[in-house]
């Protein structure tokens, strides 16, 4: 009997149970869509997270406020000390031997309109110097410059999608927009550089094509009525990456210091975080895999189960056949067809539910997911292997069974 005449036989003998084989999947199909809907959100982490590294910079450090409670608030009022200041960030710049350059920025909670527009933007006061620690750079017009920070002057540059928002496709530069109660001349476009996705991920980043930047000395002027504000971040550019850990720890020796040993702010190491989360991801993803592997391993033992029971229930049939001339080869061939089948169909059925599923996720949890045709091919090969190895024993066995013995079968 040739292979052909095998397979028919193995996919009569499926059909002819259609439930009976579609339930014994089951267990193939979840191990597969788990493998591919879990790595896809894993990879879409790592994805996300290494975008907001490089909106950050990739060597670059924040220092970000705390917020003081109970004792360490009455030790911070006692002590006078009020948060990070530009004085820290001048201190840092001046001690710090491989710091390149410091910004200060404060976020400043003020309405942005323009004409009967009043969209939704993130008021910034800000140095000239964060140009060179964002590598952020200017599509159209001029950045804000030392000389507007010397005057306070009343000017601002937008973020690209708030100017896309404000202006449409007309020109921006030139035209005037009012923040709070004070108007102010538009000198600038920023680039596009994409969306933070506040609070769900590794690193919290508000989306920065919403920013409106203006001086610095105009926002305390103008907005911050208490002189002694602390700043809302300070952001610091290293030369280079090997010195972001020292660096982060002189920065912090030097802030103990300044505030009189309070801690009331945090050091952000963006790359140091990003490694903590592919360790985190890494150990999320063995996780899942594991539970996936329990999966097909069950939807494994379940294909070696319905086939020990279809070898007995089928062993007059086997006598017959090999009465007829069949030999112990082609037995074992049409009940390893029918185990690789299975686990195939399930195999491929997995692959789409695990698609969909990815797909799912990315459209309701607004959570970004990859798919790699690595993991499909990976997952699928599993289910087959699957299949292979646990109807070894059930086709092995169908065919070392005695044809007269079989014949006698009731």
């Amino acid at each position: 009997m040739h292979l052909g005449e095998s397979v028919r036989i193995g996919f009569k003998g499926l059909l002819s149970h259609k439930l009976r084989s579609f339930l014994t999947m089951l267990g193939v199909v979840f191990g597969v869509a788990a493998v591919i809907a879990m790595v896809s959100i894993g990879e879409g982490a790592k994805s996300e997270a290494v975008e907001q590294i490089k909106l950050l910079g990739a060597n670059n450090i924040r220092v970000k406020p705390v917020e003081l409670h109970g004792k360490n608030l009455e030790d911070a009022r006692r002590k006078n000390v009020r948060g990070i200041q530009m004085e820290d960030a001048h201190a840092i710049a001046d001690i710090s031997p491989h710091v390149e350059a410091v910004a200060g920025l404060t976020e400043l909670e003020q309405k942005v309109q323009a004409g009967a527009k009043s969209p939704e933007a993130n008021v910034i006061g800000i140095e000239p110097v964060y140009l060179k620690v964002s590598d952020a750079r200017v599509r159209d017009g001029r950045f804000i410059d030392e000389e507007d920070v010397r005057r306070g002057a009343k000017v601002c540059v937008l973020g690209e999608e708030l100017k896309r928002e404000i202006f449409s496709f007309d020109e921006a530069l030139g035209k005037m927009i009012k923040v709070g109660d004070i108007w102010f001349a538009v000198i600038g476009v920023m680039e596009r550089r994409g969306k933070g996705r506040e609070g769900k991920t590794v690193i919290e980043i508000r989306n920065l094509d919403r920013d409106v930047y203006i001086p610095m000395t105009t926002a305390f002027a103008r907005f911050a009525h208490d002189p002694g504000k602390p700043l809302s971040e300070i952001s610091i550019k290293v030369s280079e990456a090997r010195y972001l850990r020292g660096t982060a720890a002189l920065m912090r020796r030097i802030l103990i210091r300044r505030h009189e040993q309070i801690e009331d702010f945090e050091i952000v190491v963006p790359e140091e975080l990003l490694r903590q989360s592919q360790q985190t991801q890494h150990i999320f993803n063995v996780v899942m895999g594991c539970i996936a592997g329990i999966s097909l391993l069950v939807g494994g033992i379940g294909i070696m189960n319905i086939m020990l029971a279809t070898v007995t229930q089928r062993t007059r049939e086997i006598g017959i056949r090999r009465s007829l001339g069949a030999c112990q080869r082609d037995v074992l061939e049409q009940f390893l067809i029918e185990c690789v089948t299975l686990s195939m169909v399930g195999g491929i059925i997995g692959v789409l539910v695990g698609l969909s599923l990815s797909r799912t996720i990315t459209l309701y949890a607004q959570w970004p997911t990859i798919v790699s045709p690595a993991i499909i091919v990976l997952s699928f090969g599993v289910s087959v292997m699957t299949g292979i190895v646990f109807g070894i024993y059930p086709a092995t066995k169908a065919a070392r069974l005695d044809p007269v013995e079989a014949l006698r079968y009731e």
